[in-house]
């Protein structure tokens, strides 16, 4: 179904970056992993585009 919320975006390898501030496993930072439960749908979709991009920008090959 359309509405159906995404998969949460852990990977269960949980460890913040203190450069970033991002975990190095789903590239969220602490806030947006407490957050993820209560975001709708178009919030979480939102967010995995964030993560999309700090993917890019960790990895730029």
């Amino acid at each position: 179904m359309i509405d159906d919320p995404p998969p949460s975006p852990c990977t269960k390898v949980c460890s913040i970056d203190r450069r970033t501030g991002w975990c190095l496993g789903c590239f969220r930072t602490g806030e947006e992993i407490g957050a993820w439960p209560a975001l709708d749908t178009a919030g979480k979709q939102a967010l995995l585009e964030r993560l999309a991009d700090r993917r890019r920008q960790a990895d730029p090959s």
